[in-house]
C-alpha cells in the first residue's frame, strides 16, 4: 500500500496529467475556461505538454515512493501558489496547489513522526 504522502503526490499527478491532456485534446475549451485569447494557443500547448510531463513525473515518483521528490515538491508548489494567487483568474489553481502542498507536508511530517516512534519502540 502506498504511503499517505505518496497518495497526495498521486492525486496531484493524476490531476496534472488530466489537465495537460485535456488542454492538448480540447484547446478551445481550455482557452475559454482560462479566459485566454486565441493568441495564447501556442502557450496553452506548451503548458499542456508541461502539465502532462509533470503528471507523469509525479506518478513515477509515487510508484517509486521517492520521498526526496515528495519533499522537494512542497516549497515549489507553495511558490506556485503565491505566483498563481497574484493572478486573480488563477486563484482556484492557487488554492489547489497550496492545499496539495500542505497535505503533502502534513503527510510527510506524520510519516516521519510515526517512523521515529517505531524506531523508539524497537529500542525498548
Amino acid at each position: 500500500m502506498p504511503s499517505k504522502s505518496a497518495l497526495t503526490i498521486a492525486l496531484f499527478g493524476v490531476s496534472a496529467l488530466f489537465a495537460g491532456l485535456s488542454s492538448l485534446l480540447s484547446p478551445s475549451v481550455s482557452l475559454e475556461l482560462l479566459q485566454l485569447p486565441l493568441a495564447a494557443l501556442p502557450s496553452l500547448y506548451g503548458n499542456g505538454v508541461a502539465s502532462t510531463a509533470l503528471g507523469i513525473y509525479y506518478l513515477l515518483a509515487t510508484y517509486q515512493e521517492n520521498k526526496a521528490f515528495f519533499i522537494a515538491t512542497v516549497p515549489v508548489r507553495l511558490m506556485t501558489t503565491v505566483v498563481f494567487w497574484t493572478r486573480s483568474q488563477w486563484r482556484t489553481a492557487a488554492i489547489w496547489e497550496g492545499t496539495g502542498a500542505a497535505l503533502t507536508a502534513v503527510a510527510l511530517l506524520w510519516e516521519a513522526m510515526h517512523e521515529k516512534a517505531q524506531v523508539e519502540k524497537k529500542r525498548i
